[in-house]
């Protein structure tokens, strides 16, 4: 009697020890490799697809209407800034098509109260035309993603210089942005 009472005790405490081995045992891991990719972005939209002067004013500065909006994003991977060019395909900005132009030089922009600038600069890291580009903005890279949205206000300078010849001129103002 003895014994089979010991029998039975030691088979109850295997049997608790089977239970108690089931609750803590842990599998395999099994791993799933996980990836992601984000590509660099960094692209200008032009809000305002065109700008006009109704009369050209001899001796003066002639503001175009109405001023461009422009919105600039960038998700990059390094850089120190992000650089706004306008820029024209050459020094001749806006022709009549008969022979008659308009020099970039003549053709000024700025962004909120700088002082108005011609298109005389050279191109800035691939982005631009020798003579006929100038830098809109300077946005250095505090974070490595952003948006900004600017008014571009364009004018022709003919300051002391009489009104070019009667006509229709007509030319078009690229827009690129540059990480340096």
């Amino acid at each position: 009697m003895k014994r089979t009472a010991l029998l039975l005790a030691l088979a109850s405490l295997a049997a608790g020890n089977a239970a108690q081995a089931q609750v803590g045992t842990l599998s395999n891991i099994a791993s799933v490799s996980l990836n992601a990719t984000q590509p660099s972005v960094l692209t200008v939209t032009a809000n305002t697809p065109s700008a006009s002067i109704a009369s050209i004013a001899p001796n003066a500065a002639t503001p175009f209407a109405p001023a461009v909006n422009v919105t600039t994003v960038w998700n990059l991977t390094g850089g120190a800034s992000v650089q706004l060019v306008g820029y024209f395909a050459s020094t001749n900005a806006l022709t009549d098509g008969g022979g008659n132009n308009i020099a970039s030089a003549r053709v000024e922009g700025r962004i909120g109260a700088a002082a108005f600038q011609p298109f005389t600069g050279n191109a800035v890291g691939g982005a631009g035309t020798a003579g006929a580009s100038l830098v809109l903005f300077t946005q250095a890279l505090g974070a490595l993603s952003g948006t900004r949205t600017d008014d571009i206000q364009l004018q022709l300078n003919y300051a002391g210089q009489p009104a070019p010849a009667a006509g229709t001129y007509t030319g078009t103002l690229n827009l690129r942005a540059v990480v340096q």
